[in-house]
């Protein structure tokens, strides 16, 4: 399934995705908004899997700087995964953040955790400053990553729903038929 999936991101990403956009079928360049979408969620999701563990990381090199114990890390866990109060108030983005869980939420876990699993968290008291270094640095490469690619998604997602809209107000296509 992984494989799948990949292939499909490499089938959006490739120029070809949308050429003759204009000729395909409303029917065709719907199902291509819907493989869009599906795909830019679990890049999403990918990408906060990745932002969470940094932001863990992060917290354990701060509690090793700062000389707090082993148990605090955990005690401050949801502190550390939720927004934090001191950072500045971001805009709303030009779309709505989608928050939902892909069908497929299993194959971007194996990817962020080929970086950072579960059982490195478990051991992160027990690492060198180094390692968890190493691991950040890697993990953050990673998140910068999957954050172009679905930048990259989005771009080919605002095509198509350009395209949809376009035939909408230009009659070609009808608008009450989305409704139904």
């Amino acid at each position: 399934m992984a494989e799948e999936k990949r292939r499909l991101v490499e089938r959006i990403l490739d120029v070809s995705y949308l050429e003759d956009l204009a000729q395909r079928s409303i029917e065709d360049i719907k199902t291509m908004r819907d493989e869009c979408r599906a795909t830019e969620t679990e890049l999403s999701f990918e990408r906060r899997l990745c932002q969470a563990r940094v932001e863990i990381l992060r917290a354990e090199l701060e509690r090793r700087a700062h000389g707090g114990d082993e148990d605090q890390l955990l005690s401050r866990l949801p502190q550390i995964l939720a927004t934090e109060p001191g950072r500045p108030e971001v805009p709303l983005p030009a779309r709505a953040p989608d928050f939902s869980v892909p069908r497929s939420a299993d194959v971007p876990r194996r990817r962020v955790e080929e970086i950072v699993g579960e059982q490195t968290i478990a051991r992160l008291p027990k690492l060198s400053v180094d390692e968890v270094k190493s691991v950040t640095a890697n993990l953050e490469q990673y998140e910068k990553t999957v954050s172009s690619r679905r930048r990259q998604v989005q771009q080919v997602l605002d095509a198509v729903q350009e395209e949809i809209v376009r035939r909408y107000k230009s009659g070609e296509a009808d608008p009450t038929a989305a409704l139904g």
